[in-house]
């Protein structure tokens, strides 16, 4: 690691700037729908081709790039992303904006798991934990802090204002990449077909599905939610801003909330808890969302029960293959991707043929498949093992270090001269 070049923290950067990108749109669409000349339906799409190309992308990039250089993966996916936002700028109208978003969600598949491998591998093996939370936590700071960001800077400034700035963040990661992150090479990670081999398994197969199903429910609803609270912020973008930081900030909290019930009861009983009370917020929208405070309110609950899912999905997905956890993770990020985009979809049916009151429907609708997650986990918790366990395979690059149920670093793999910076690179 070069000296005076805080590389960790500026690979977190990347991922804020990326956790940004990946949720900004939802607050955005109705400036993105008015500007194109487009209803917010169609303009949903921004959303859904996103999550879609990144749920594709994900596995696929990483079994095709886990061989090369990581600095290499870094640069040319922060490249992909600044150029991708800059087309999103820059695009006239939606059909050139698609592809545009297609392009920044797969270099944004691409930089996660690449920064994450990287940050582990240059840190000294007491401190690896730690190195990967702070570029994780670059998420998490996205969505406290950079939504409701952007969300108000395209309000103040108009839409192709947050691209732009994103892109020149993307730029500015990519030259320091350049110039501070040492050439690594790590073990090359695991092929498409061992990554996807665990969903063989009917428990994680259910455990996936229930995923998916949340996911669609709460997104129904998030992906449009400018047009959707509306009627509590009178149009105001900044008004709009304010709520989605009331979303992020107990969003964060929910997640460790999620962490420690987990610990204590286990993760089908927070999960239960936690998918009831995301359909209980949905299913009253309807009513919620026609004043401010308690549009407020609604939103600090969603984000507390929405974000406590996590701990709790990820700690039935090790439970079912401790050895495996990484891929299940992996394949449990793409459903997550795969239910964004179904929730975009379906909420532009909706908005579609939904009629007067489709706006309404969002919220009741998603919480209905959010009854259908609980009904999958139940499933889930009652169902043995088919007799093929999940392929067993140690943390990956793509996802190393994770914790374990009982919180325990898992193992990050061989850390021989496999594992290593190139001497005498830049």
């Amino acid at each position: 690691m070069r000296r005076g070049v805080p590389v960790v923290g500026l690979l977190a950067v990347g991922a804020f700037a990326i956790g940004t990108d990946t949720f900004v749109v939802a607050g955005v669409l109705p400036e993105v729908a008015d500007s194109l000349r487009v209803s917010v339906a169609s303009a949903g799409w921004v959303s859904t081709v996103f999550a879609l190309a990144y749920a594709v992308a994900a596995p696929l990039l990483g079994a095709l790039t886990g061989r090369l250089e990581r600095r290499t993966v870094l640069v040319v996916s922060l490249v992909g992303f600044t150029v991708g936002n800059v087309a999103s700028a820059l695009a006239p109208d939606l059909p050139l904006l698609l592809p545009a978003r297609v392009l920044t969600a797969a270099s944004a598949a691409l930089y996660i798991p690449a920064a994450t491998a990287s940050a582990a591998a240059l840190a000294p093996p007491q401190r690896r934990a730690r190195a990967m939370a702070v570029v994780l936590g670059g998420l998490s700071a996205a969505t406290v802090a950079g939504v409701p960001f952007g969300t108000w800077l395209a309000a103040d400034l108009q839409w192709r204002a947050t691209f732009w700035l994103l892109a020149a963040v993307g730029a500015a990661c990519a030259v320091a990449v350049t110039v501070g992150l040492p050439a690594l090479a790590l073990p090359p990670g695991p092929s498409l077909a061992v990554r996807l081999a665990p969903a063989r398994d009917s428990r994680v197969g259910l455990a996936v599905l229930t995923t998916a199903l949340f996911m669609t429910g709460g997104y129904l609803a998030l992906t449009y939610v400018g047009a959707l609270l509306a009627p509590a912020t009178d149009g105001d973008g900044t008004v709009l801003a304010v709520l989605l930081l009331v979303f992020g900030v107990p969003a964060v909290a929910g997640t460790v909330l999620g962490g420690r019930a987990t610990d204590r009861w286990g993760g089908v009983p927070v999960l239960l808890v936690s998918v009831a009370g995301l359909a209980l917020v949905l299913v009253t929208l309807p009513l919620t969302r026609q004043a401010l405070l308690p549009a407020a309110l609604a939103m600090a609950v969603w984000g507390v029960f929405a974000m406590a899912t996590q701990p709790a999905q990820q700690h039935r997905l090790f439970t079912v293959a401790p050895t495996s956890g990484p891929l299940l993770l992996s394949l449990n990020s793409s459903a997550t991707f795969v239910g964004i985009a179904l929730g975009g979809f379906l909420g532009n049916r909706l908005l579609r043929h939904g009629g007067a009151d489709a706006l309404d429907l969002l919220g009741p609708v998603g919480a209905a498949l959010c009854v259908l997650a609980l009904g999958t986990t139940l499933l889930g918790a009652r169902t043995r093992s088919d007799g093929r366990p999940p392929t067993a395979g140690l943390a990956s690059p793509d996802h190393p270090g994770l914790a374990t149920p009982g919180g325990h670093p898992a193992a990050y793999g061989r850390t021989d001269n496999r594992t290593r910076t190139l001497r005498g690179s830049r």
